[in-house]
């Protein structure tokens, strides 16, 4: 799992370890001031000594060259010396480490950090600047863990398409390519919370693991950032007003073109363009030549009954669809099982979802709903039918911390469940019941909940 932290939750462990290679009396007693220096932030003093260092023990230790990353940011970011000269400066820091020490760094954290530098400081070309990370991307797409480095890129790849230098299916491609590492990432790191969070139900956790869930919502945040921003970035070109025009020219020629339909039903399913026409005749065109799990889906969803749509969808799961459309089929199952009361079958669906896509939180606020609209059938008495709130405060809060987008719908949900449980006053005030006290509930929801330690 690329369960590693990122920098963006500022938790980036630098490894100035010396080199055990033997270097000169004298190259070591250069680099044991400069490396004081540096440690001590007295980037002014260790910057005058860089130069001499690397001239006369260029091989001397990999911390010459981090701690030269060190200084050369700092004197961009205080505007110290000619920018230009800072530039140059900060790239050979960073090129060195990549070309002498691949061993010791994170190589492609590092020819990101190259390419981004290039590209704030204009360095170069745009059209080398969008190869070097589009290379990195399609090498070494598990370790392309940086979210400025996925803003960046995505950035130039839509210059490169106003200029002319890639079409849009291209641009298409990368998004898609793009945006389903990153959920990926999301899962990864949501599934970490989620289970922690459902471990927190039963068990006090560790301070490593009350820290770990910090770490991961950190990531998730950034990465929801990402994944903002890179949906800002390509705008108008995927709305569904611009893609049916730019698909429905095309169909006539394409009818029976199995490569192209898939690629239309894809990018209008991303955009929720399901209810466009062109959308329908896709589906039904495909699913004539070639029947598959993504057809049964398109056909499941343009359904006009419950009855038929169940059955493409089910078509699609024995099929194999992937677990993004198969967790979207589960919370639309669920959608209908609860505009229907069916609450068990719902949170089933429900459930079922998140377990596909750890990182989807939508269906935890749906549980949550149903359960705080059960207080009238759970619950012995009137204290245990309003602390059904509690459990349904639960949910909402595990949909906000899983899906940072959902977080201050659920703090809403989270404040106003909780306030409508019951209080300090009416547990002292009832001799059944004591804070820490667990309740579980024989209706539907047939969980338990511990009484908060007031």
């Amino acid at each position: 799992m690329r369960l590693k932290n990122t920098i963006l939750i500022a938790l980036t462990l630098f490894s100035f370890a010396f080199a055990k290679a033997q270097v000169s009396p004298e190259c070591g007693n250069m680099l044991s001031l400069f490396a004081e220096d540096a440690k001590a932030k007295n980037y002014d003093a260790a910057y005058k000594q860089l130069n001499p260092l690397i001239e006369k023990c260029p091989d001397a230790s990999l911390a010459i060259y981090q701690y030269g990353e060190q200084i050369y940011e700092n004197r961009l970011k205080k505007k110290v010396g000619v920018e230009k000269d800072n530039v140059t400066g900060l790239l050979k820091m960073l090129n060195t480490q990549v070309s002498n020490y691949p061993e010791k760094v994170d190589v492609t954290r590092k020819k990101i950090e190259i390419a981004r530098t290039m590209r704030k400081y204009k360095v170069g070309s745009t059209d080398e600047q969008f190869n070097m990370l589009d290379n990195l991307f399609n090498t070494d797409q598990e370790n392309f863990t940086d979210p400025n480095g996925m803003m960046t890129y995505f950035s130039l790849a839509e210059k490169q398409y106003k200029s002319n230098k890639l079409d849009l299916q291209r641009l298409f491609n990368i998004y898609d390519k793009l945006t389903g590492h990153i959920e990926s990432l999301q899962d990864e790191r949501s599934k970490v919370v989620a289970d922690l969070l459902t471990k927190q139900e039963t068990t006090d956790l560790t301070e490593k693991e009350e820290k770990n869930i910090g770490y991961q919502e950190a990531n998730l945040k950034n990465y929801g950032i990402v994944m903002g921003s890179v949906n800002g970035t390509l705008g108008e070109l995927a709305d569904c007003d611009k893609l049916i025009p730019l698909y429905d020219a095309e169909f006539e020629t394409n009818k029976t073109n199995k490569e192209w339909l898939s690629n239309v039903l894809v990018r209008l399913q991303k955009k929720d363009c399901t209810d466009a026409p062109l959308y329908i005749k896709s589906v039904k065109a495909l699913h004539a030549i070639n029947p598959s799990a993504k057809t049964a889906l398109g056909l499941g969803n343009i359904a006009t009954t419950t009855k038929e749509k169940f059955q493409y969808w089910d078509q699609a799961i024995e099929l194999g669809i992937d677990n993004d459309d198969k967790a979207s089929i589960y919370y639309k199952k669920g959608n209908i099982y609860k505009s229907q009361g069916q609450f068990g079958s719902a949170r089933r669906a429900y459930l079922d979802a998140t377990e596909l896509k750890p990182s989807f939180g939508q269906p935890y606020l749906k549980i949550a709903d149903m359960v705080a609209n059960s207080t009238g059938s759970c619950g012995a008495n009137p204290l245990e039918k309003r602390a059904v709130y509690w459990v349904a405060a639960r949910y909402a809060e595990k949909a906000g911390r899983v899906d940072p987008s959902l977080k201050r719908t659920a703090a809403k949900y989270v404040a106003s469940y909780n306030g409508a449980a019951p209080s300090k006053r009416d547990i002292f005030s009832n001799q059944d019941y004591n804070s820490g006290q667990t309740i579980t509930f024989n209706c539907w929801v047939g969980e338990s909940v511990r009484i908060p330690n007031f």
